[in-house]
């Protein structure tokens, strides 16, 4: 998945010096996604959307926390939560019975 990522990102596959930050990304991006569809495992069809989901998180990392961000006549309202195109492509959430 980590040289998915680095091709999104336009970045080079041989070059090493992000890989612990991208694979935090990646690990994180399957955290959200297992915890929103409420599964254990991420089948292997859905490595390409957590990638997706990957790249979304390194790209808005500053961001994180920020609902609203103005900048002059600027203004961007930010909403934490998975992007539709991404959310689409995933299955829908599970619903655990509890009993």
């Amino acid at each position: 998945m980590l040289e998915i990522v680095k091709m999104l990102l336009d970045m080079d596959v041989s070059d090493t010096s992000k890989d612990n930050l991208l694979n935090h990304f990646i690990k994180k991006a399957t955290d959200i996604i297992l915890g929103y569809c409420n599964i254990d495992a991420l089948p292997e069809q859905y490595h390409d959307v957590a990638a997706d989901l990957a790249v979304f998180l390194y790209n808005n990392r500053d961001l994180e926390g920020i609902t609203k961000k103005t900048e002059g006549e600027k203004s961007l309202t930010i909403i934490n939560a998975i992007p539709e195109s991404i959310r689409l492509a995933l299955p829908p959430p599970r619903i655990r019975v509890v009993g």
